[in-house]
Protein backbone atom coordinates (compact mmCIF):
# COMPACT_ATOMS: atom_id res chain seq x y z
CA UNK A 1 0.00 0.00 0.00
CA UNK A 2 2.55 2.59 0.61
CA UNK A 3 4.21 2.05 -2.87
CA UNK A 4 0.86 3.03 -4.04
CA UNK A 5 0.82 6.23 -2.16
CA UNK A 6 4.36 6.98 -3.26
CA UNK A 7 3.08 6.60 -6.81
CA UNK A 8 -0.28 8.55 -6.19
CA UNK A 9 1.87 11.34 -4.16
CA UNK A 10 4.89 11.12 -7.34
CA UNK A 11 2.12 11.78 -10.04
CA UNK A 12 0.07 14.50 -8.25
CA UNK A 13 3.46 16.55 -7.95
CA UNK A 14 4.56 16.04 -11.63
CA UNK A 15 0.77 16.52 -12.83
CA UNK A 16 0.75 20.17 -10.39
CA UNK A 17 4.90 20.99 -11.82
CA UNK A 18 3.00 20.40 -15.71
CA UNK A 19 -0.08 22.25 -14.92
CA UNK A 20 2.32 25.52 -13.68
CA UNK A 21 3.41 25.30 -17.47
CA UNK A 22 0.66 26.58 -18.99
CA UNK A 23 0.14 30.56 -18.57
CA UNK A 24 -0.68 31.70 -21.77
CA UNK A 25 -4.32 33.07 -22.65
CA UNK A 26 -4.24 30.97 -25.42
CA UNK A 27 -5.06 28.10 -22.75
CA UNK A 28 -8.36 29.94 -22.18
CA UNK A 29 -8.94 29.25 -25.95
CA UNK A 30 -8.37 25.68 -25.52
CA UNK A 31 -10.27 25.33 -22.40
CA UNK A 32 -13.22 26.19 -24.17
CA UNK A 33 -12.29 24.30 -27.64
CA UNK A 34 -12.10 20.90 -25.41
CA UNK A 35 -15.17 21.68 -23.43
CA UNK A 36 -17.51 22.92 -26.35
CA UNK A 37 -16.21 19.98 -28.40
CA UNK A 38 -16.59 17.60 -25.86
CA UNK A 39 -20.49 19.13 -25.19
CA UNK A 40 -21.09 18.75 -28.52
CA UNK A 41 -20.48 15.54 -29.20
CA UNK A 42 -21.98 14.40 -25.99
CA UNK A 43 -25.19 15.85 -27.49
CA UNK A 44 -25.29 14.72 -31.05
CA UNK A 45 -24.39 11.26 -29.66
CA UNK A 46 -27.54 11.39 -27.37
CA UNK A 47 -29.61 12.79 -30.29
CA UNK A 48 -28.61 9.40 -32.08
CA UNK A 49 -28.89 7.42 -29.24
CA UNK A 50 -32.47 9.24 -28.60
CA UNK A 51 -33.27 8.33 -32.58
CA UNK A 52 -32.88 4.64 -31.95
CA UNK A 53 -34.53 4.46 -28.89
CA UNK A 54 -37.54 6.29 -30.68
CA UNK A 55 -37.45 3.78 -33.20
CA UNK A 56 -38.99 1.19 -30.93
CA UNK A 57 -40.96 3.32 -28.75
CA UNK A 58 -42.53 6.08 -31.13
CA UNK A 59 -44.98 7.23 -28.73
CA UNK A 60 -41.86 8.12 -26.50
CA UNK A 61 -41.22 12.12 -26.75
CA UNK A 62 -37.91 14.05 -25.29
CA UNK A 63 -39.97 16.26 -23.60
CA UNK A 64 -40.81 13.38 -21.60
CA UNK A 65 -37.62 11.86 -20.76
CA UNK A 66 -36.52 12.59 -16.80
CA UNK A 67 -40.11 13.96 -16.08
CA UNK A 68 -41.28 13.89 -12.24
CA UNK A 69 -42.52 10.52 -10.98
CA UNK A 70 -40.10 8.30 -12.75
CA UNK A 71 -39.53 5.06 -11.43
CA UNK A 72 -36.17 3.54 -10.22
CA UNK A 73 -35.73 1.51 -13.25
CA UNK A 74 -36.31 4.20 -15.89
CA UNK A 75 -34.16 6.72 -14.30
CA UNK A 76 -31.46 3.76 -14.15
CA UNK A 77 -31.71 3.52 -17.81
CA UNK A 78 -32.22 6.92 -18.76
CA UNK A 79 -29.25 7.76 -16.80
CA UNK A 80 -26.61 5.32 -18.60
CA UNK A 81 -28.23 6.68 -22.30
CA UNK A 82 -26.96 9.80 -21.04
CA UNK A 83 -24.35 9.42 -19.04
CA UNK A 84 -22.90 5.94 -20.77
CA UNK A 85 -21.71 8.70 -23.29
CA UNK A 86 -19.87 10.97 -21.40
CA UNK A 87 -16.08 9.45 -21.27
CA UNK A 88 -16.33 8.54 -24.44
CA UNK A 89 -17.44 12.39 -25.93
CA UNK A 90 -14.77 14.11 -23.27
CA UNK A 91 -12.04 12.55 -25.27
CA UNK A 92 -13.25 12.83 -28.56
CA UNK A 93 -14.23 16.09 -27.54
CA UNK A 94 -10.63 16.84 -26.40
CA UNK A 95 -9.22 15.60 -29.51
CA UNK A 96 -11.60 17.72 -31.50
CA UNK A 97 -10.49 21.10 -29.27
CA UNK A 98 -6.92 20.11 -29.60
CA UNK A 99 -7.02 19.54 -32.88
CA UNK A 100 -8.67 22.64 -33.77
CA UNK A 101 -6.47 24.48 -31.52
CA UNK A 102 -3.50 23.33 -33.11
CA UNK A 103 -4.49 24.70 -36.32
CA UNK A 104 -4.29 28.51 -34.78
CA UNK A 105 -0.59 28.71 -35.78
CA UNK A 106 -0.09 31.45 -32.79
CA UNK A 107 -1.73 28.82 -30.32
CA UNK A 108 0.14 26.12 -32.00
CA UNK A 109 3.91 28.05 -31.24
CA UNK A 110 2.87 28.95 -27.60
CA UNK A 111 1.77 25.18 -26.63
CA UNK A 112 4.53 23.65 -28.48
CA UNK A 113 6.55 26.27 -26.67
CA UNK A 114 5.05 25.51 -23.52
CA UNK A 115 5.36 21.68 -23.40
CA UNK A 116 9.42 21.31 -23.96
CA UNK A 117 10.97 20.03 -21.60
CA UNK A 118 7.44 18.07 -20.26
CA UNK A 119 7.76 14.38 -21.68
CA UNK A 120 4.81 13.42 -22.78
CA UNK A 121 2.91 16.51 -22.93
CA UNK A 122 3.83 17.15 -27.31
CA UNK A 123 0.81 17.39 -29.39
CA UNK A 124 1.13 14.84 -30.83
CA UNK A 125 1.69 12.38 -27.46
CA UNK A 126 -1.62 14.07 -26.21
CA UNK A 127 -3.37 13.14 -28.95
CA UNK A 128 -2.31 9.53 -28.56
CA UNK A 129 -2.59 9.24 -25.05
CA UNK A 130 -6.47 10.71 -25.79
CA UNK A 131 -6.96 8.08 -28.80
CA UNK A 132 -6.59 5.20 -26.94
CA UNK A 133 -9.00 6.81 -24.12
CA UNK A 134 -11.28 7.21 -26.58
CA UNK A 135 -10.76 3.70 -28.02
CA UNK A 136 -11.81 2.00 -24.46
CA UNK A 137 -14.54 4.18 -24.01
CA UNK A 138 -16.45 5.39 -26.95
CA UNK A 139 -17.65 2.32 -28.26
CA UNK A 140 -18.14 0.54 -25.11
CA UNK A 141 -20.07 3.83 -23.93
CA UNK A 142 -22.45 4.05 -27.00
CA UNK A 143 -22.90 -0.28 -26.40
CA UNK A 144 -24.43 0.74 -22.81
CA UNK A 145 -26.31 3.84 -23.98
CA UNK A 146 -27.64 1.52 -27.17
CA UNK A 147 -28.69 -1.29 -24.80
CA UNK A 148 -30.40 1.05 -22.06
CA UNK A 149 -32.18 2.60 -24.99
CA UNK A 150 -33.59 -0.55 -26.27
CA UNK A 151 -34.55 -1.79 -22.67
CA UNK A 152 -36.36 2.18 -21.32
CA UNK A 153 -39.81 0.51 -22.05
CA UNK A 154 -41.31 3.37 -19.75
CA UNK A 155 -40.12 6.88 -19.32
CA UNK A 156 -42.13 6.94 -15.84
Amino acid sequence: MPNLVDKSAKYFAEARHRAGRRKSPWNAILFLLCGGSAVAIGYALFRAVWRFHVAFYPDHQLPQFWQEGISFRSFVLSFLMVFGLAPGSVAAGFMLGNLLAWLIPPARRVFDAESGGFPSTSFRASMGCLFKIAVWTLPGGVAVALAAAYFLKSLR
